[in-house]
């Protein structure tokens, strides 16, 4: 196995069911791994603004985001 091989082996990502079938668009979608990357089995306590920004995407457009995943109770 090369270097490339290896180092892309490195990297997982499981979606559970239930957020696959949500239909969650990808600004949604894109907050939403932010938060679980980030939070473990906790609260996850960074801002909005760096949400944001590092999620590539306008202030407004991530708190539309994050009500929409709180209004399903995908973020709780």
């Amino acid at each position: 196995m090369n270097a490339a091989v290896k180092e892309k082996s490195k990297f997982c990502l499981f979606v559970r069911r239930e957020i696959d079938d949500y239909g969650l668009d990808p600004y949604e979608f894109r907050i939403y791994a932010r938060i679980t990357r980030r939070t473990g089995n906790d609260e996850a306590w960074e801002s909005i603004t760096n949400k944001a920004c590092a999620c590539r995407m306008s202030l407004s457009r991530a708190r539309l985001a994050l009500q929409i995943l709180n209004l399903a109770e995908i973020t709780q």
